[in-house]
């Protein structure tokens, strides 16, 4: 003999409507800025006797101070390189910094200032970063 338990009775729908919905505050701002924040990249190559300024300025001028930076960079000027067999003057380093464009101009700014302080020994430049991995 099979056993057969009977399927439980489903209860009846009700046929309540639903609540009203609840309308949300509208705010009173303007709307937030809607798609990507303009960026900038600083690439800054500067001889090594130079790295404490710079990571003092870097340190100073950024909210988050996210960088890389790239020991130990070898390069040589235009008119040292036909007779250049061995590099004495020392190391470089490079430095690469991807920020908003407001922070990358505060950060030039600041560098200007000490390249005309020290004189030589700090190259750099800005590019515009169209998008971020």
């Amino acid at each position: 003999m099979i056993y057969r338990r009977p399927f439980p009775r489903r209860q009846p729908r009700s046929n309540r409507p639903l609540p009203p919905a609840i309308s949300l505050p509208q705010p009173d701002t303007q709307p937030c800025q809607v798609g990507p924040v303009p960026m900038n990249a600083l690439t800054l190559i500067y001889h090594e006797d130079l790295e404490p300024e710079i990571t003092g300025i870097i340190q100073r001028k950024m909210i988050v101070a996210r960088y890389t930076r790239v020991r130990d960079v070898i390069g040589a000027r235009g008119d040292n390189m036909a007779d250049m067999d061995i590099v004495t003057e020392g190391k470089n380093h490079m430095l690469i910094v991807v920020a908003t464009n407001e922070i990358i101009s505060e950060l030039a700014d600041a560098l200007r200032t000490l390249r005309e302080k020290k004189g030589h020994g700090l190259r750099g430049y800005i590019t515009p970063v169209e998008g971020l991995i």
